[in-house]
């Protein structure tokens, strides 16, 4: 069977889906990933992921909405699919789930869309989001499956009749976590670490993080700081290079710049993993992955983010966009026994055992294409 993945970045299919595509490219499947050409850092890593499968890049502007751009878009998804006749095709964030899901239909595929999150266009009621919801439900009209990856996004789309009940999918478990790159390791709090893993964005709480960090260091100077993901310069929302450096040359927190060994950082005895999310997300990745690790995590009560803690048990949800209440999450932590802070590590791997493991994902991913191949 030809398949085919379709997304905004490379990073995106590499980070998030590797195991996924692996498994389908290890039984033989031929398949393809469609995506821009990689420009950042996080786009190369896991690169080497990709081996046996075959790259298809295509010009794109991830985001705005120009129609020239996006009207050229569609014409290379078109002449892709002509010439390919993918079996199925699966498409990841907004222009992929319009315009390769039109395309990929006028051409005969089976189309399956994920809506990871839903962002900007859900929040407001503008003439302009209304216009962009009208266009997006086009796309996600040619799909046989929509998958979301939390109970609200869920619940979101039903009621606003973007998607109808027959073809959602809810994925509670996320995307999932590789248990066995993820692998447990030990937890000791000799100190603490309080590390955020996120590409460096306003809505993930990076201004929360370093006023958190200033804050918890005038009464704690020997606890760390660290800051591991890629700059994104080229997004809306993205930290500007000038403020990002000045922040960092405060040496409050260190920028670890961007890794393919993510569980190496991660997993050093002393992290507690901390996302001050300020946006509902789909299920984050990296608080998942601390999970599996077995790491205790701070983040907020924000979709997408909550159902990785049972709160006081293997860590504390927060309200968004509030540096003090991060920061006294943080001093809350630091003077728990030792005792308490293993438990908390320990309740997150069983919250991974129990909830996040890949495994279920790829079988999610197998009964639709068993399907499909039976459909067709």
């Amino acid at each position: 069977m030809k398949i085919f993945f379709c997304d905004n970045r490379l990073g995106g299919l590499l980070g998030f889906r590797t195991d996924v595509i692996r498994h389908f490219a290890d039984q033989g499947h031929e398949v393809c990933l469609v995506v821009p050409p990689a420009v950042t850092d996080w786009d190369k890593i896991g690169f080497g992921e990709s081996r046996g499968v075959r790259i298809i890049y295509v010009k794109m502007q991830p985001s705005g909405m120009n129609p020239v751009s996006d009207a050229r878009l569609f014409l290379q998804y078109l002449r892709i699919y002509r010439r390919e006749r993918p079996d199925i095709v699966f498409n990841y964030t907004i222009k992929p789930n319009v315009y390769s899901s039109i395309a990929a239909r006028m051409c005969g595929c089976r189309v399956v869309c994920m809506l990871a999150g839903l962002g900007y266009m859900f929040d407001g009621d503008n003439t302009l989001k209304r216009l962009g919801r009208w266009i997006y439900k086009c796309g996600l009209d040619k799909a046989e499956h929509v998958l979301v990856l939390n109970k609200m996004n869920y619940n979101k789309l039903r009621e606003t009749g973007m998607v109808s009940d027959d073809r959602l999918l809810l994925l509670a478990g996320g995307e999932g976590v590789n248990l066995c790159r993820y692998a447990r390791s030990e937890a000791r709090f000799d100190g603490v670490t309080f590390l955020m893993v996120s590409r460096i964005l306003y809505d993930k709480g990076y201004m929360e993080f370093i006023e958190a960090a200033k804050i918890v260091k005038t009464k704690y100077p020997d606890v760390r700081f660290q800051l591991l993901g890629p700059l994104a310069y080229d997004s809306p929302m993205g930290v500007e290079k000038e403020k990002f450096e000045k922040d960092m040359a405060d040496n409050v927190v260190e920028y670890l710049g961007v890794s393919d060994d993510v569980p190496s950082i991660m997993g050093k005895e002393d992290v507690v993993v901390v996302l001050p999310s300020k946006y509902r997300e789909g299920l984050n990745r990296s608080l998942m992955e601390a999970c599996a690790i077995g790491r205790p995590i701070i983040t907020t009560d924000i979709p997408g983010c909550a159902e990785t803690v049972c709160n006081g048990k293997n860590g504390f949800v927060i309200p968004p966009a509030s540096a003090n209440d991060l920061a006294e999450a943080m001093i809350r932590f630091i003077r728990l026994p030792e005792a308490e802070k293993r438990d908390m590590a320990s309740c997150s791997h069983e919250m991974a055992e129990k909830y996040f493991n890949v495994d279920d994902v790829v079988d999610v991913y197998e009964h639709i294409i068993r399907n499909t191949t039976m459909q067709g």
